[in-house]
């Protein structure tokens, strides 16, 4: 299943009778800006992050399908999730967590 994440954000905005200037703010970008990630097929988790929770939406959940997940339906709101969200990297072949590969960084980052 392909995800257009813009096109669902701007649904939600829709939606949400947010002023465009009052959304924009809060996800600390232009007015400007919103209009382009609403074009956008991807985008960054952390703004990802942001985003849902100003429209108090989950909108990871539409990258889960359920024959691999658990998780929460779509329309479920993000504020009312009750679920975490694990992620998991493959680097060079292995994989592991997400906090795994943070406590590294910072561990390396530490002898520097």
């Amino acid at each position: 299943m392909q995800v257009h994440i813009g096109k669902e954000i701007e649904k939600i905005y829709q939606n949400s009778g947010m002023k465009l200037s009052e959304f924009a703010k809060r996800i600390n970008t232009s007015s400007r800006n919103v209009y382009s990630i609403f074009e956008r097929a991807e985008i960054k988790t952390d703004q990802l992050a942001k985003i849902s929770e100003v429209l108090r939406f989950n909108f990871f959940s539409l990258y889960m399908t359920s024959k691999n997940s658990h998780a929460a339906e779509p329309q479920e709101s993000y504020a009312n999730a009750k679920s975490k969200i694990t992620v998991t990297l493959e680097l060079d072949g292995k994989q592991s967590s997400l906090a795994e590969h943070i406590r590294k960084i910072t561990a390396i980052n530490e002898l520097l």
